[in-house]
């Protein structure tokens, strides 16, 4: 009897040991998907103009600790025409023992790569033609076909002569770049010489004519003259002396008038002087109007204007932009703001936990924000310090109302100053 209870026990403690051996082997493959699965991935559009199922396994290298049984995309459509953005997926992994677990993954879209721009050989011009655009073409690997008419010019210059420099500069929707610099010849317009020859000669045929009329006037005017000079030669001295008289009369009184309208005409331009005068203290006298600032970031002593570069690759040359978010104070949400250093930006590099930055969005309403936590981040979106440290789930997608601050350190590495 005693042994088999003995037997009992012993089998009892066999299949507790099983059962403990089996949760640590389970725990275990749930660990390793822990340790190796990646559930942030950020992919360069140029480069995955669509992505499959099986691109984002190997991505987020779910199949390192199982078997990948589904990956469901929240955006089926867009995967077949990859657009800068940010998409999620579920995948689901079978461990050992017929154990599935489904996992998230965050896929955030990027265009780093510039337009093309195709440039012919040798461009001619003649001198006051507009830029021929219409010889160039633009395309992008994302926006596909650009339209030249987008191009933008600077130093054409269509009345100079001569071999020009001339730079192009084309913009994808992702606010990438690119610049080609084109050898333009600009010649000088061919004069129109038989317009010219045939002015010359009307105006040589009308010249006789002109002659003759002027030859027929003169000729009437002196006998006009001879004919009245009998009558001139009879005036009597009294007759002369009385219109001497007559005309030193007149000549007083045209002066006395051109006097008196000189004295109105000046009395009258120092009157219009005085009311301009009085008109323009008046309006200097106003009050100017109150400038509202509006779409600024205020930190570490300066100002920053923002403007609109959601999903862009890079930031904007000047100031900053808002790469998630609105740039809104009120709406209960992130706004991921981005900006070069050395540049607008580089004042991030002065931020420490306590900092405060004022954010007034473009309806002038305005919020000031306090620094919680700043980091060093790889472009992959983890903790340079602890790259088991993933932070973009709490930099991007933490609710409530907040902000972070994004500027590069390195071509790898970015400071990333997190404030609510």
């Amino acid at each position: 009897m005693k042994r088999k209870y003995l037997v009992g026990l012993v089998a009892l403690l066999l299949a507790a040991a099983s059962s403990v051996g089996l949760y640590q082997l389970y725990a275990g493959a749930e660990e390793k998907v822990e340790t190796s699965f990646r559930p942030n991935v950020v992919i360069d559009a140029s480069d995955y103009p669509q992505l499959t199922a099986q691109q984002l396994v190997q991505l987020s290298q779910a199949d390192e600790s199982g078997t990948v049984t589904a990956v469901s995309f929240s955006d089926e459509a867009a995967m077949r025409d990859l657009r800068p953005g940010i998409y999620t997926a579920n995948v689901a992994i079978q461990l050992s023992f017929n154990q599935e677990i489904t996992r998230t993954v965050t896929i955030n879209v990027w265009d780093k790569q510039g337009p093309d721009i195709t440039v012919p050989k040798t461009v001619t011009v003649t001198a006051g033609a507009e830029f021929p655009v219409e010889k160039y073409s633009v395309s992008d690997a994302v926006d596909g076909k650009i339209a030249s008419e987008d191009l933008s010019i600077t130093g054409y210059d269509a009345n100079q002569v001569g071999q020009q420099k001339v730079t192009l500069t084309a913009t994808d929707q992702a606010g990438n770049k690119t610049t080609a610099h084109v050898s333009v010849k600009v010649l000088a317009a061919e004069a129109d010489t038989s317009l010219t020859a045939a002015n010359e000669e009307n105006e040589a045929s009308e010249t006789p004519e002109t002659s003759e009329v002027a030859t027929a006037e003169s000729n009437e005017t002196v006998a006009s003259t001879r004919a009245t000079t009998p009558e001139a030669t009879t005036t009597t001295s009294e007759d002369v002396a009385t219109t001497t008289v007559t005309e030193a009369t007149r000549t007083s009184q045209s002066e006395s008038k051109a006097e008196a309208e000189t004295e109105a005409t000046t009395a009258t331009e120092t009157a219009a002087t005085t009311n301009q005068e009085t008109e323009t203290t008046t309006i200097t006298n106003e009050e100017s109007p109150v400038v509202t600032e509006t779409s600024v970031l205020k930190f570490a002593g300066g100002t920053v204007p923002f403007g609109q570069s959601n999903g862009a690759s890079a930031a904007p040359g000047s100031g900053a932009g808002t790469w998630m978010g609105s740039g809104s104070v009120s709406d209960g949400a992130l706004t991921h703001f981005i900006g070069h250093n050395p540049g607008d930006f580089a004042g991030v590099m002065s931020l420490d936990v306590g900092a405060t930055i004022t954010v007034v969005d473009a309806s002038g309403a305005s919020r000031t924000y306090t620094v919680y936590e700043v980091l060093d981040v790889t472009d992959e979106g983890y903790n340079n310090r602890n790259l088991q440290d993933d932070v973009l789930p709490r930099m991007l997608y933490d609710g409530g109302e907040r902000i972070s601050l994004q500027t590069c350190i390195s071509d790898t590495v970015n400071r990333c100053v997190l404030a609510r």
